[in-house]
C-alpha cells in the first residue's frame, strides 16, 4: 500500500556535490515545509553520497542509477527514475525538484503550487516562468536551435532513434501551444502528480533514447508536458515563491529574504559573496525564528 504524503521532494546529487551543502538545502525544506512530504535523494554521484546522506537522514529514500547518467538530458533519466519510484511508492499531490544548489527561505514553499495544481488542474509544471526574476523573458533561442535542428534538418540522422521520438513529441506538443524551446527553469520546480502519471503511462519516466539529446531535463520536461496537454505556470512574479537565475542569485539575500521569497536559485554567489556565506546567512535566519 502507497503512503500518503502532500509533497515528494526530489534533489538530485552528481559525483560534484558538496554533501554539507546538500544537507543544508534538505535542512532548509524540512524546517519551512508546512505539510506532510517524502524526501527523495537521486544519486548518480557513484561515489556514496546517497549513502551518506541516508546516515545524516535516516528518513529519506535514496534511488541510484546503475551507470553514471551526467548532466543535460543525462539528468533527465536520473530523476525520471526517481520521479517512477516516487509515484510507485507514494500517493501526494505534488513533487518539488531542488537542485544542490537550491534553498527555502520562507514558510510553506509548497502552499502556491498545491493551490495551483488543484485550481488549474492543466498546469503540469510551475515555477519561475516565462519570465527571471527581474521581468526579462528567458532566452529560449538554444533549446529552440536544438529541437529543430533535431527535428527539421539532415541533422535528424546524427540521433535517428532520439530525434524520431524528439520529433513525435515536438509536433504534439506544436498542436497543445507549445513555444519550441520553452521551459520552466530546471534549478527548482514544482511537477503536478497528473502529468507525471500521464509521463509514466507514455512510458517517458525514463525513454532511455533521449540520453543522446543535447537538451537540459527542464527543456524536455517542458516538451513531454506539452505533448501531454499540460500547460506551464508562473510561480515567480512579485508576491510569489520563485526567485531563481542560472548563475549565482538574482538578488541580495537580504532583498530575497525582505520580499517573502520562498526558493531561491543559485546560492552559488551574489557578487563577492560565497556560497558558504549566503547559506550560513539564511541557516541564521532559520536559527532566528526557530
Amino acid at each position: 500500500m502507497k503512503q500518503y504524503v502532500e509533497v515528494v521532494v526530489v534533489i538530485p546529487v552528481g559525483p560534484g556535490s558538496n554533501i554539507e551543502f546538500v544537507s543544508d538545502t534538505i535542512n532548509s525544506y524540512i524546517f519551512y515545509t508546512g505539510t506532510s512530504y517524502k524526501i527523495i535523494i537521486a544519486d548518480d554521484s557513484h561515489q556514496g553520497l546517497g549513502t551518506k546522506l541516508k546516515d545524516a537522514f535516516p528518513d529519506v529514500d535514496i534511488v541510484y542509477t546503475r551507470k553514471a547518467m551526467g548532466g543535460w538530458a543525462g539528468l533527465y533519466i536520473t530523476l525520471s527514475l526517481a520521479f517512477k519510484y516516487a509515484l510507485t511508492h507514494f500517493d501526494f499531490k505534488t513533487l518539488a525538484k531542488l537542485d544542490t544548489d537550491a534553498l527555502v527561505i520562507g514558510p510553506k514553499p509548497e502552499a502556491e503550487a498545491l493551490q495551483l495544481f488543484e485550481s488549474t488542474p492543466t498546469i503540469g509544471i510551475a515555477g519561475q516562468y516565462p519570465s527571471d526574476y527581474h521581468g526579462k523573458p528567458w532566452d529560449i533561442g538554444w533549446p529552440r536551435k536544438r529541437i529543430l535542428n533535431g527535428t527539421t534538418t539532415w541533422k535528424f540522422i546524427r540521433r535517428p532513434y532520439a530525434n524520431w521520438l524528439l520529433n513525435k513529441l515536438h509536433k504534439r506538443a506544436l498542436l497543445n501551444g507549445y513555444n519550441t524551446g520553452e521551459s520552466v527553469f530546471g534549478g527548482a520546480y514544482f511537477m503536478n502528480e497528473k502529468l507525471l502519471v500521464k509521463l509514466d503511462q507514455a512510458g517517458l519516466l525514463p525513454d532511455y533514447k533521449m540520453k543522446s539529446q543535447n537538451l537540459g531535463e527542464d527543456h524536455l520536461f517542458a516538451l513531454m508536458a506539452k505533448a501531454e496537454g499540460f500547460d506551464l505556470g508562473n510561480l515567480s512574479d512579485n508576491g510569489m515563491p520563485f526567485a531563481c537565475s542560472w548563475k549565482g542569485l538574482p538578488a541580495s539575500p537580504e532583498q530575497l529574504f525582505r520580499e517573502g521569497r520562498k526558493i531561491i536559485h543559485s546560492t552559488r554567489y551574489w557578487q563577492n559573496m560565497p556560497e558558504q556565506e549566503i547559506r550560513d546567512w539564511f541557516c541564521n535566519k532559520r536559527s532566528e525564528t526557530a
